[in-house]
């Protein structure tokens, strides 16, 4: 009795220290969320103004070090014009543009792209000009970029107000295509010429300016010229419908875990049924693309919904689902010191797996191969099913509001011409990411209506045990606790091939590898469960 009474205290004590863990947990997770929150006030109400403080302004460099250089008589007059001239240009440092550009042919293409940059040259500001012309209708056949790179030295006097003469600009040219590698860039030599229109000193916001561009360049001992009207893109603008589209995607994700933590817990759905690999690398891709949408915060507040709602899904909801998945293949590992060390393991192979992961994204996001490759999401499921060889359902929460939600990002960046993050468009890619996303839902229906295996030829799949046996056994049956002589009858079930299996095999008994007996409706419908022997729980092998 005392040692009875021993072993319920050490029991006790081990149930404490487990809620004191995970309260302890609990309160961290609360400590960063809290974190995050007030960093994020802090960005939306106290961000800097870098560039509109007209007291920190730093001289440009009054040479590029290229030859042939224009020299500007440095008047007290001309100093200050040229000073309001750059003034002006800050005006639109980190605005988006874009418009039409019209070449030498006067052909009229779709789409030009303009940024202005803050750089330095030789330890001295300057402003870099960074242009992006397209040529293409539908699957952007080429698109052509230059930066250009102005200071002081290359403007041509008089000057006018709002209308900039550059000569003898520094530059570099590449052109890149679809189809084909990305050329190097060449270095070149231009004449600018900028009119700005509707642009205002005195105010802190530029929502309607216009901008008239034409440069003339050397490339290869030819001249080449092109003109550009381009009008300013508020990006709230953009942003509000970026980020209450991503919102609401992200909260029905968000609906959809709880959904199935709910099951998971209530044992609805299985959570060995589910592969571990998907739901690592959402958390990990959700970890990304919130620190991502934080930083675009910066540029736009906007952006604060769809990062901390993909935060909070990172650290709160697919850790936990993860968690349940990763314990339900080891409930049967009674020694702790074992259990713990398969933790450290898999916390291991996580943290190094996030890395490779946070590196590939962040090198390689833009190649279209890799996205591509990126949103097979139901890749790992599949191949899991047909590993364990389970009947399962088709669940729909996990496919249409987990997975399909996650392929808006995707389709956005490569879809829409006027996206964000100026990425480049492919309509090709799209249409792969769409076929290949309905392909994977494809077979994975019929996967859980056909079989696990149906796809597989016979010469690849494993040899099964043959659990059925026709001789009456005496004995009970540890499922249903009743005698095996006598047959329970069979209920409705859902899954029709369980209920075909058992149909046909109802009279029969079933013997597992490891020898024990079992009611053919009984055993059936627990290794749709789990593949754990009732008895011993040692491993089973699938029916099929």
């Amino acid at each position: 009795m005392q040692q009875i009474d021993i072993d319920n205290h050490h029991l006790n004590f081990q149930l404490e220290l487990q809620y004191a863990r995970a309260r302890q947990r609990q309160r961290r997770r609360n400590i960063i969320l809290i974190v995050f929150a007030i960093m994020s006030i802090f960005y939306v109400f106290i961000q800097p103004n870098q560039y509109g403080n007209k007291q920190n302004q730093i001289q440009y460099s009054q040479t590029n070090g290229t030859n042939g250089a224009i020299n500007i008589t440095e008047t007290n007059s001309t100093l200050l014009q040229i000073q309001k001239h750059f003034e002006i240009l800050e005006k639109l440092l980190i605005s988006q543009f874009q418009g039409k550009w019209t070449d030498t042919q006067l052909t009229s293409n779709e789409l030009a792209e303009a940024n202005f940059y803050k750089t330095s040259y030789q330890n001295r500001f300057q402003i870099q000009l960074h242009l992006k012309l397209i040529e293409g209708q539908f699957l952007e056949d080429y698109y052509n970029q230059f930066s250009f790179y102005l200071n002081s030295s290359q403007l041509v006097l008089p000057l006018e107000d709002n209308n900039f003469v550059f000569e003898n600009v520094r530059g570099s040219y590449r052109r890149s295509s679809v189809y084909e590698n990305d050329q190097s860039s060449l270095e070149i030599f231009a004449n600018l010429t900028m009119r700005l229109n509707n642009i205002n000193m005195d105010s802190d916001t530029q929502d309607d300016i216009g901008i008239e561009l034409d440069v003339r360049y050397t490339l290869d001992s030819e001249t080449f010229s092109f003109n550009c009207n381009l009008n300013i893109i508020n990006i709230d603008s953009k942003a509000i419908i970026y980020s209450t589209i991503v919102s609401v995607l992200g909260v029905i994700q968000f609906i959809s875990c709880l959904k199935l933590m709910k099951d998971f817990i209530n044992e609805n759905r299985m959570a060995s049924q589910f592969s571990l690999i998907i739901f690592v690398f959402l958390m990990i891709y959700d970890g990304y693309l919130g620190i991502v949408h934080f930083f675009l915060a910066l540029q736009s507040e906007y952006f604060l919904t769809p990062a901390f709602l993909e935060l909070v899904l990172f650290f709160f909801l697919e850790l936990k689902l993860a968690k349940h998945i990763w314990q339900e293949r080891f409930i049967n590992l009674q020694d702790n010191l074992n259990l713990r060390r398969e933790l450290y393991r898999f916390h291991l192979k996580f943290y190094l797996l996030a890395i490779v992961v946070v590196l590939l994204l962040y090198y390689l996001i833009y190649y279209n191969v890799f996205l591509i490759a990126m949103n097979l999401y139901l890749l790992p499921q599949i191949i899991h099913v047909a590993y364990k060889g389970q009947y399962v359902e088709f669940d729909k929460i996990f496919v249409f509001g987990l997975l399909s939600t996650r392929l808006f990002i995707p389709i956005y960046y490569r879809g829409c011409p006027y996206n964000i993050l100026h990425a480049q468009v492919s309509y090709l890619t799209v249409t792969i990411i769409i076929l290949l996303f309905a392909a994977q839902v494809v077979l994975y229906y019929y996967q859980c209506k056909i079989g696990p295996r149906f796809f597989l030829p016979k010469w690849l799949r494993p040899k099964s045990h043959e659990y059925f046996i026709e001789q009456p056994i005496d004995g009970e049956c540890a499922i249903c606790i009743s005698q095996l002589t006598e047959m329970p009858t069979e209920s409705q079930l859902d899954n029709k091939f369980i209920a075909k299996i058992i149909s046909q095999n109802q009279n029969k008994l079933m013997e597992t590898p490891c020898g024990h007996h079992f009611h053919s409706i009984c055993l059936t419908k627990w290794m749709n469960v789990k593949l754990n022997c009732p008895t011993c729980r040692s491993v089973l092998p699938p029916l099929i």
